[in-house]
């Protein structure tokens, strides 16, 4: 009996230490995982995902090449003001909504929002985002060349594909924000990563954000 006892305890030591491993192994390949980026093709629409607005500029950059004829601005949920945003205001700088923001942004690159165009209305999350794009495009089988950053590339791909199965999805992203090698040892690339992870964790075990939720509380 002791030897089966010292047996199970070995294996499960074994098990215990491979499952380490392969955990650890992954983690550190996380950075190169995340960091999709497929080659931009002509596509009906050029979609700068929320979050960030260097996606936009991107964006803009890609519709001057000519790869799709309309940039679709997701109306995304602006965070409540904060003291400083306030204290900014009331020292002059420019008081702008977020769409407006977009299209000054886009003005000043050379394109007309006559070239844009909006979906969504207040989403929270990148489920949200991609359900408000299915809603926009009502049925239609679309190419979509979406645009993100480096760390959000992959769970947008994931998330997008799932929601919009009829759809091509072209991943690519900006070129700030990409990942050294050894991401860990860069402060923002290990933060981006680590919530990234969660992230994925998160919506794979049937999570999302929602904005009638954050509006209840």
């Amino acid at each position: 009996m002791r030897r089966i006892v010292d047996w199970l305890l070995r294996a499960l030591g074994i098990v215990t230490l491979a499952a380490v491993v392969a955990g650890a192994t992954g983690f550190l390949l996380m950075g190169h995982w995340l960091q999709l980026d497929e080659k931009p093709r002509k596509a009906d629409y050029i979609v700068p995902l929320a979050g960030d607005y260097i996606r936009l500029m991107q964006a803009a950059d890609l519709y001057k090449k000519g790869y799709a004829p309309t940039i679709l601005l997701s109306d995304a949920a602006e965070w409540p003001k904060t003291r400083l945003d306030k204290l900014k205001f009331s020292m002059g700088w420019p008081r702008m909504g977020h769409l407006e923001f977009c299209w000054a942004v886009l003005k000043e690159m050379g394109i007309s929002p006559q070239n844009t165009d909006v979906f969504g209305d207040g989403h929270i999350s990148t489920v949200e985002e991609a359900e408000a794009l299915r809603a926009y495009l009502n049925g239609q089988d679309a190419t979509l060349l979406v645009v993100t950053s480096p760390y959000h590339a992959r769970r947008a791909q994931i998330i997008l594909e799932d929601v919009l199965p009829n759809c091509e999805i072209i991943m690519t992203v900006t070129p700030e924000g990409s990942f050294p090698e050894k991401w860990w040892t860069d402060q923002r690339s290990a933060q981006d990563i680590v919530m990234e992870a969660a992230k994925l964790v998160h919506y794979w075990l049937g999570g999302a954000f929602r904005s009638d939720e954050a509006a209840a509380h």
